[in-house]
């Protein structure tokens, strides 16, 4: 009974867990770009409290904190800041400006308040929030349970139409123009306004407690003035007088004071719009005047929630946003990126840690036909012979598997449907030559002749004899060349792919040997460096396998059956389960290194050395899995009693001490 009463306790903690991070990620607006969720406790739990501590105290933290006049006893608990819940980052962009919000929930609020003594006085703001301002363009607003701070940032091609400039009194200005344009009689009145505004946004700090919404101004396209057409009359009025003048230093001064001068006013009224749009975006988020992020995409930000997570709601218009697509480069091309597609949905990026591993898994999601798509080229599995050359020899590897005949395929149709909004007025005459690029290819034949699967393995290393040129010279200085060799050691690598069909490779080797760019020998195709300046090439057709390598001793092995090692168990496994698989054993690099004879240098030797305690570091992707492309970077560190996360403190509290 006792044990159900347990569980029952647990379970309902638990669940008042999620319900408290569920309620913070109701704060954030769907129109959020990119989502941060901080899983605080996590991260606290598998740091381990007391080396976060340490590792704050060595970075000067507590003590800034205690000049400030508060106490925390060298404790992150003592902060005020609520270590059991999620916090959150995100962002939003207008036309105009961009926004940033951090948000934390707080567990003393008189104890947080202590830490911004130095800051600044705090202020009622709105809905039962205090304010204290930062930095210029940014807020903090905090009340008993939670902490918003947040900044905006002004767009720097906002002002570039000059309708939008001249409706808030902005005046472009060039150093070096004349006199005459440098003052407008309009530009003391519009300035006066936007000064005014300005008055009214400092006012607030004074005065005000509460600001109505405001939002960013709606651009309204203005009818072009008649200045261009008094332009002529100024050109006709300018004597040799005036020409003279001109030639004054003291002209070009007051160029540049008028220069100047305008700048600073341009930079106020940027300023002034900033600072009120921030205050009228924080008075709208915390008046909950909007609506909030999805129940879909919370539980996406919140599902399995590990260390940290990046989440993008909508990749495509994040993606369509980056671009500068209305620059005249592209409308003179004709290029329409509004019709632009990508099949990708929402991405999601995860920070983890399972034991001494750390993970940095990303899925993105695909539109249904993108995911159908993917799903063919994907298809192909390792081939199996690839396994007996992972050997405990094996430095690193690199395997892909794609269907070349569903690429091949699939793929003019792909580019037609989605890339259409970027091929301008020439869309009709792409579109046909890619159905007829379609026609004829043959997929099926191409496929038999290189089906998709790829394995690049560097198998340990071995001494090279390269060819060189140097010079000597005589008493006159004149030089002649002197072919010398000299003695690398260099990794030894074999790339190789599945063939069914080799015809046409073996054609153009045999072609190749009969042109005297190279010899067969014992089988394999031989060709030799140029000038020196590269090293001998040897390829081996063997077992539906093309070999291509730069060591000829390792084709002669693999040709007589020689078993070159025993098996890598680890890099078999993850080539097998996986689409795409890339690893280093890292433990094997320290020692390569020194017999190559590369010096890491005195800053990272000691770094390179420990490397030997470490496992394999690997690139992984299991291709489509439901309706998402997936894949995962991990890192065996050094075994530890408190995991990845532990061991990383514990190299940075090393490199602080030092």
């Amino acid at each position: 009974m006792k044990s159900k009463i347990l569980l029952t306790g647990l379970a309902c903690l638990s669940l008042m867990e999620t319900v408290k991070s569920q309620d913070l990620v109701k704060l954030i607006p769907e129109d959020a770009e990119v989502i941060a969720a901080f899983n605080v406790k996590e991260i606290v739990q598998k740091a381990n409290a007391n080396k976060l501590n340490e590792l704050l105290q060595k970075a000067g933290l507590f003590k800034q904190i205690e000049k400030s006049g508060a106490s925390v006893g060298n404790d992150i608990k003592n902060l005020g800041i609520d270590l059991s819940q999620t916090s959150y980052f995100y962002n939003r962009k207008t036309d105009s400006v961009s926004f940033l919000e951090f948000i934390f929930p707080l567990s003393d609020k008189g104890q947080f308040e202590k830490l911004l003594h130095d800051v600044g006085e705090s202020k009622p703001f709105a809905n039962g929030y205090s304010s204290i301002g930062m930095k210029a363009g940014s807020v903090l607003v905090y009340n008993d349970r939670v902490a918003r701070f947040i900044s905006s940032t002004m767009s720097t091609t906002f002002f570039e139409n000059d309708s939008v400039a001249n409706r808030y009194g902005i005046k472009k200005v060039a150093y070096m123009a004349p006199a005459a344009d440098a003052y407008s009689p309009e530009l003391d009145s519009t300035t006066a306004v936007v000064d005014s505004a300005t008055a009214a946004v400092v006012a607030w700090d004074e005065d005000e407690k509460v600001l109505e919404p405001l939002s960013p101004p709606v651009i309204v396209e203005s009818v072009p003035d008649t200045v261009v057409a008094q332009v002529d009359a100024v050109d006709i009025a300018v004597d040799a007088t005036e020409a003279v003048e001109m030639h004054d230093p003291s002209y070009y001064d007051s160029l540049y004071t008028e220069y100047e001068n305008q700048n600073r006013k341009n930079d106020s009224i940027r300023n002034a719009l900033r600072d009120k749009w921030l205050m009228g975006e924080a008075t709208r988020l915390l008046s909950a005047s909007y609506k909030p992020l999805s129940v879909s995409d919370q539980e996406k930000v919140l599902k399995n929630l590990g260390l940290i997570r990046l989440y993008v709601p909508h990749v495509e218009e994040l993606y369509r946003g980056l671009i500068p697509y209305k620059t005249i480069p592209y409308l003179y091309m004709g290029i329409n990126m509004d019709k632009f597609k990508t099949g990708y949905q929402d991405g999601m990026l995860d920070l983890l840690q399972d034991g001494n591993v750390l993970r940095l898994r990303g899925s993105v999601g695909l539109d249904r036909d993108l995911a159908e798509m993917s799903k063919r080229l994907y298809a192909r599995k390792p081939n199996g012979k690839f396994n007996k050359y992972l050997t405990d020899k094996t430095l690193g590897f690199f395997n892909v598997n794609i269907n070349s005949e569903a690429y091949l395929r699939d793929m003019p149709s792909y580019t037609a449907k989605y890339y259409s909004g970027l091929l301008g007025p020439q869309q009709d005459l792409v579109e046909w030559g890619l159905m007829a690029l379609e026609v004829a290819l043959d997929e099926k034949a191409i496929a038999q002749v290189m089906p998709g699967d790829h394995l690049f393995v560097v198998n340990g290393l071995r001494k090279f004899r390269k060819e060189y040129i140097d010079y000597s010279y005589d008493d006159d200085y004149n030089a002649t060349e002197v072919k010398k060799t000299k003695d690398e050691t260099l990794p030894v690598f074999i790339w190789m792919f599945t063939s069914k069909d080799q015809r046409l490779f073996r054609k153009g080797l045999d072609l190749a040997v009969a042109k005297t760019f190279g010899k067969i020998q014992d089988g394999i195709y031989a060709f030799s460096s140029k000038k020196g300046l590269d090293f001998p090439m040897y390829v081996l057709l063997k077992d539906d396998l093309v070999m291509v390598s730069n060591d000829s001793l390792s084709l002669h092995d693999i040709r007589q059956n020689k078993t070159a090692g025993s098996a890598n168990k680890d890099f078999i496994k993850l080539m097998k389960q996986n689409k795409m698989s890339a690893a280093i054993d890292l433990q094997k690099l320290p020692s390569m290194l020194k017999e190559m004879g590369v010096s890491p240098g005195k800053q990272w030797e000691q770094t390179v050395a420990q490397l030997n305690q470490y496992g394999s570091t690997a690139i992984t992707s299991k291709g489509i899995v439901g309706n998402r492309m997936e894949a995962e970077i991990s890192t065996k560190l050094p075994e530890t009693k408190e995991g990845a996360i532990g061991y990383m403190i514990d190299q940075i509290l090393r490199e602080i001490s030092k």
